[in-house]
């Protein structure tokens, strides 16, 4: 019996955890409506739930690149999930009042989640990664590092003040979203576009790489490793050493 790898496992969990967390969030603000107090506690119970819940949905978005290999995005997206759940678990149940430092420490940790879900999401959209796909996905990432740096700003500096500020903070965010909604539309028409193939043919074309040349077979971890990359692209191993093969000889 063939195991799961760790990736699809943690997804399974996380979903699982959205799940529960979002049908107990649903069942409690329905007894809430209905005219059920559940006191401070049961309000305590209830965010924390929410919570949870929010935090599982960016975990999840975050895993979607654990197969690929921008994993690292993803590994420290939900490294940073786990320590701002942690974080405003501690706020939910601590009983005394916080300092505005402590909210300021929420919000960042809030900022580096979104910013490292929506970048796992825009890395494992683009299937299709030709040189301008990889040029629209390292702006994105540039422009949500910088989106990131602007909104630690406005979080914990009281200094930004003025008219030029935030016009290049929209505009940053603005190009960062763009770039972000443009490179999967784009690998999906360039993926589209492609000839098509039929899974015979895939099977044909794939299996000539072990076909033996003069000089013998290919070496099958190179073959694997072919098959390997072409599956993480979305592509056949064709389409992969394709524009390697059609490029000018010096």
């Amino acid at each position: 019996m063939k195991k799961k790898s760790l990736g699809p496992r943690i997804r399974r969990v996380f979903l699982w955890t959205m799940i529960g967390s979002f049908c107990l969030a649903a069942a409690a603000g329905i007894f809430v409506l209905i005219g059920v107090s559940f006191g401070e506690t049961g309000a305590r119970v209830l965010a924390t739930t929410s919570t949870v819940g929010a935090f599982s949905l960016a975990m999840l978005c975050c895993g979607a690149v654990f197969s690929r290999p921008s994993r690292m995005v993803g590994v420290a997206g939900v490294a940073v999930c786990l320590l701002t759940l942690a974080w405003s678990i501690f706020m939910i149940w601590s009983e005394v009042e916080h300092a505005w430092s402590t909210f300021q420490v929420l919000l960042s940790g809030i900022t580096l989640t979104v910013a490292f879900s929506f970048a796992s999401l825009v890395l494992a959209s683009a299937t299709a990664r030709d040189k301008l796909i990889r040029g629209l996905l390292w702006s994105c990432l540039g422009l949500i590092a910088v989106g990131v740096s602007l909104t630690m700003v406005l979080i914990w500096d009281e200094g930004w003040e003025g008219e030029l500020f935030p016009r290049a903070y929209g505009i940053v965010l603005i190009l960062a979203v763009l770039c972000g909604v443009v490179a999967p539309l784009l690998s999906s028409l360039r993926k589209r576009g492609a000839p098509h193939q039929s899974e015979d043919q895939r099977g044909v074309r794939d299996d000539a790489w072990a076909v033996p040349t003069e000089g013998g077979a290919l070496d099958p971890a190179l073959v694997a490793a072919l098959r390997q990359e072409a599956a993480t692209r979305g592509i056949t191993v064709a389409q992969l050493v394709d524009p390697l093969l059609r490029s000018p000889r010096t």
